[in-house]
């Protein structure tokens, strides 16, 4: 089938089918540390409450009428956590399978390295460390430093941050290139060319996702509207992965909790 298939596009006589892809990003729920005002960074020491996983548990509305082809998740409990209350809200539904039975974990998903911050309250950041903590607020990524004392190196978590949501986009979507390759094409209802992926991580990393798929860097971080509250959920959209810029997304919006109306490149 596929020999015949490049004989026609070599004669001619059909297109090449255009790989369409879509980004459902979505932060974990509320963790016990986000109650109290505990800076988690990429540390592994919260866990959902109780009000965490029933955002999860509600977010799955959004995804409803979706059908979602790859999930890629957080390596961290929390957003593990966030998935497994998704998949329960599935297995319940009434309609048909919205998630795919297996998901596909990538260290580059984990939150922003926070080092010394990870463990801290905010009002103790904030009393210790005051320039960064404005830096980190405010969005100004080559002020915000922090300090990892086991190797006695300053960091600056906000571009180490952007930095790897570009690398992890280019790890998806070449993973998604291929499994479109594998599925030899097809209609919106299969594995073909319409590709719609979950990502389940965090708040600052799904900026930073968002920032680098929309060609923004990391002064944008902590913009009114780019925000993602607990199950905060965007929809970015990628049309002819083949032939376009990768870093440049076409279009975003939020899906959940309220629905946004699309914003493009340019804004």
């Amino acid at each position: 089938m596929l020999f015949f298939q490049s004989l026609l596009l070599l004669l001619g006589l059909v297109s090449q089918p255009v790989m369409c892809f879509t980004a459902y990003v979505m932060r974990h729920g509320q963790t016990d540390a986000n109650a109290n005002e505990i800076e988690q960074g990429s540390a592994d020491f919260s866990r959902l409450t109780d009000l965490g996983k029933e955002q999860a548990s509600n977010a799955y509305q959004a995804l409803a009428d979706k059908r979602v082809t790859t999930i890629y998740t957080s390596p961290l409990t929390r957003a593990r956590q966030t998935l497994e209350q998704l998949r329960q809200a599935d297995d319940a539904s009434s309609a048909k399978t919205v998630l795919p039975p297996s998901d596909l974990i990538l260290n580059d998903l984990r939150e922003i390295d926070q080092y010394d911050w990870q463990g801290q309250s905010y009002s103790e950041l904030q009393r210790q460390f005051p320039e960064s903590w404005r830096a980190w607020e405010k969005g100004i990524p080559g002020e915000m430093k922090v300090l990892e004392t086991a190797t006695n190196i300053v960091h600056y978590p906000l571009m180490e941050m952007w930095e790897r949501a570009d690398r992890v986009w280019n790890e998806i979507l070449d993973l998604e290139k291929k499994q479109q390759q594998d599925a030899g094409g097809g209609d919106d209802d299969d594995d073909g060319m319409d590709r719609k992926v979950l990502i389940v991580a965090h708040g600052n990393l799904g900026q930073a996702l968002l920032g680098s798929a929309m060609g923004w860097d990391a002064s944008r971080f902590n913009d009114e509207g780019s925000v993602f509250g607990n199950c905060g959920m965007a929809e970015i959209e990628f049309l002819d992965l083949d032939t376009s810029p990768r870093k440049i997304a076409n279009r975003w919006r939020w899906q959940w909790p309220v629905p946004s109306a699309w914003s493009s490149t340019t804004l």
